[in-house]
């Protein structure tokens, strides 16, 4: 593993606990839990993570 996957794991991993289901379906970061300071890197990591998890919900968005 190199040092960009490492450190989006150790992103992905933090903002866990972070992540909920918004009314409309999508997952969001609803950070309470004081993540801490982040850069434009770490916010880059969690935008695509949250496109990870939001995939096959907006596929099933866009069908209607």
């Amino acid at each position: 593993m190199n040092k960009l996957e490492e450190h989006t794991a150790l992103v992905r991993k933090r903002c866990l606990s972070d992540i909920e289901t918004g009314d409309d379906g999508y997952k969001c970061w609803w950070p309470l839990h004081g993540s801490g300071s982040l850069n434009a890197i770490d916010l880059r990591i969690i935008a695509d993570y949250l496109d990870e998890l939001n995939k096959d919900w907006d596929e099933e968005v866009q069908k209607l």
